[in-house]
């Protein structure tokens, strides 16, 4: 279930992301998942394996799509979107719902190549076991 904790992780997550665009060392990983425990969400070790796959996928999304105009509020709409998608499909879904998925980013302003789109897949899986991790729930 989609919850207050996994829009303020993403939220987080997104800040993160675009603060570290080249990437980030392990003080600032350790920063991170201090950050996010101190807005109440508890991160066991499985929590934060599943936290960081979300990072990565985000930051290889956001390195193939910077050239975007407006990418800092594009990033949210990457959040929203993913989590609103994860809530509507309850984790499972149709290469339809793909599609509407991709459609979605795509009005939104974002420029899809194929390897976008396989970076959101990436954040589509990583989101949904962090969203299955018990300390989201």
């Amino acid at each position: 279930m989609m919850t207050k904790n996994m829009k303020s992780f993403m939220g987080m997550a997104s800040t993160f992301v675009e603060k570290n665009k080249s990437g980030w060392d392990h003080e600032a990983w350790l920063n991170f998942i201090s950050d996010v425990q101190k807005s109440g969400m508890e991160m066991c070790d499985d929590t934060k394996a599943c936290a960081g796959a979300v990072l990565e996928a985000m930051q290889k999304y956001y390195k193939t799509t910077m050239e975007t105009s407006g990418m800092t509020s594009k990033m949210a709409d990457v959040s929203d979107l993913t989590i609103k998608f994860l809530k509507d499909t309850k984790g499972t879904w149709s290469h339809s719902e793909w599609e509407a998925y991709i459609k979605a980013m795509q009005e939104k302003g974002m420029k899809m190549n194929e390897e976008a789109k396989a970076y959101l897949g990436s954040l589509l899986e990583a989101s949904k076991q962090l969203a299955a991790s018990a300390s989201m729930k």
